[in-house]
């Protein structure tokens, strides 16, 4: 449920028409509300294991690119030798 807004039980109690909102129905919001912030929680790890990851796979990418790189820089060295 949302920090920042009181239980829906306490929203729903009194609905225009004068009838009282039924508690199962005020449950179900309730829990309708936990599993969406708990879905965005959850997407919110997965996005920041996918940045963690992404760095990795980019360091390990400039990494062998410099490797190729001075490799590339002694092949021609040694040609301009030959």
């Amino acid at each position: 449920m949302a920090p920042d807004r009181p239980p829906s039980h306490d929203l729903l109690a009194d609905h225009p028409s004068g009838n009282k909102v039924p508690t199962a129905l005020s449950m179900m919001a309730d829990s309708m509300t936990s599993m969406v912030q708990r879905a965005k929680q959850d997407l919110e790890k997965v996005d920041q294991r996918a940045r963690a990851d992404l760095e990795k796979i980019d360091q390990r990418a400039r990494a062998d690119l410099e490797k190729i790189d001075q490799r590339a820089r002694a092949d021609h060295e040694r040609l301009k030798k030959n």
